[in-house]
């Protein structure tokens, strides 16, 4: 809000500003401003931190910092930080919070150097910037760019250098830091934790699918890929389906593509990336577990065993909350938001908005600028949610409490 944020002098708006604040600090990327036009350096750098806050996590920073001030938790609040870090339990848990630390700056360091030499030739010395804060906005997911005008990737879709170590910034940002872990220290596969498997076959599987899905869709539409070479045509889409997954960096009109091609993209950002990443979404393992619980059901099997372990029967039952718990929350907001519209825009590009929000991808399709104050207001709180994740935010509304008292069982027919 202060003056020498906008290159006005004016400061922005406290709703918009509030807005920008959390899509920065929650890594979604939607926003009321073009922070190349409409912010300073002060207020580009404002952003900066608050994408590095985020990418690290709220909660990531938070237990660091009491924690070194010598608090001692209570079974509640370690209760939230082992949901929210996804731990069985608090050993390791600050040793875990080190090593995420470590890894954010190594990466984005070697990434900045990369990109500063690479736009250096187009921005001189400003390459410097340029280069921080698109590793950091990569690295975190979060999909705020330097370009202006709102463009993102769209007039820079051939510039495969650029896309590919953006790319790559956002899958080691979206597959967490657990994972980073055992790639950089085990270095094998049979080493690698059950998690780890997981999330490297859930996510080779969704971005190769939603690329191919793209290609195939989008293939003849002129307004998106069809003047674009194969090649061009299946990088851009391959670097979209990465991107979907909560980056929302785009090479092309979202806005243009057709109908299915916006649904795919919604069941793409409705999952989003792993856990203990800088992303958002339900994630990929719930996803998988959701799958094979399925699976489990109609085979007629009682557990599920992947690569020779079980999956316990509480996190069964968490995975389909969460799914259950970030349909309903994107459900009632996609209606509340489509009701505070009046009907302005399809059903399909609210939703599709409401997802962006809750994935805290940021795609856009052009509408995020025409929402009122309620409107952005709802955004922030879905964001917020989404990037804290729904479980996390559940459970520090609702008391934990366990009785001792077992009641008599009976059958309910369902389905």
């Amino acid at each position: 809000m202060l003056p020498i944020s906008t290159t006005d002098w004016q400061g922005l708006h406290p709703i918009d500003a509030l807005f920008t604040s959390t899509s920065a600090s929650c890594v979604c990327g939607l926003t009321v401003v073009d922070v190349h036009n409409d912010l300073t350096f002060f207020g580009q750098v404002v952003m900066l931190f608050l994408m590095q806050i985020g990418g690290l996590g709220i909660m990531t920073l938070a237990t660091l910092v009491v924690h070194t001030m010598g608090y001692r938790f209570q079974m509640k609040e370690s209760l939230l930080v082992q949901e929210s870090l996804n731990q069985g339990g608090q050993a390791g848990i600050f040793d875990l919070i080190k090593r995420i630390i470590m890894y954010t700056f190594a990466i984005e360091g070697f990434f900045a150097i990369l990109l500063a030499i690479h736009f250096y030739p187009e921005f001189g010395f400003s390459a410097i910037g340029y280069g921080i804060f698109h590793s950091v906005s990569a690295f975190c997911n979060a999909g705020f760019d330097l370009f202006g005008n709102y463009d993102s990737l769209c007039k820079r879709n051939d510039d495969y250098f650029l896309m590919t170590c953006l790319g790559m910034l956002i899958i080691l940002g979206g597959i967490g830091f657990t994972v980073i872990y055992d790639f950089i220290h085990k270095r094998s596969w049979r080493k690698f934790s059950l998690h780890t498997k997981i999330v490297v076959i859930v996510n080779v599987i969704m971005i190769f699918a939603g690329a191919i899905l793209l290609f195939l869709l989008e293939y003849d539409n002129p307004a998106t890929i069809a003047n674009m070479d194969v090649g061009g045509k299946f990088a851009s889409t391959l670097f979209t389906s990465v991107a979907c997954r909560t980056a929302g960096i785009n090479t092309f009109d979202l806005a243009s593509t057709e109908q299915i091609s916006q649904f795919t993209m919604i069941v793409l950002m409705f999952i989003g990336a792993s856990p203990l990443s800088t992303g958002g979404g339900i994630k990929s393992t719930t996803i998988f577990i959701i799958v094979m619980s399925m699976w489990a059901v109609f085979s007629g099997k009682n557990e599920i065993v992947i690569f020779g372990r079980r999956i316990p029967q509480k996190l069964r039952d968490q995975a389909f909350a969460i799914f259950t718990m970030g349909t309903i929350w994107v459900v009632t907001s996609g209606i509340i938001l489509s009701i505070i519209d009046g009907e302005v825009h399809s059903l399909l590009e609210v939703i599709f908005e409401t997802v962006s929000g809750f994935g805290t991808v940021g795609m856009g399709i052009g509408i995020t600028n025409e929402w009122d104050i309620l409107g952005k207001l709802i955004l922030s709180l879905t964001m917020l949610v989404g990037r804290v994740g729904i479980m996390t935010f559940m459970l520090a509304l609702i008391k934990q409490k366990s009785t001792l008292i077992k009641y008599p069982a009976e059958n309910v027919m369902i389905g």
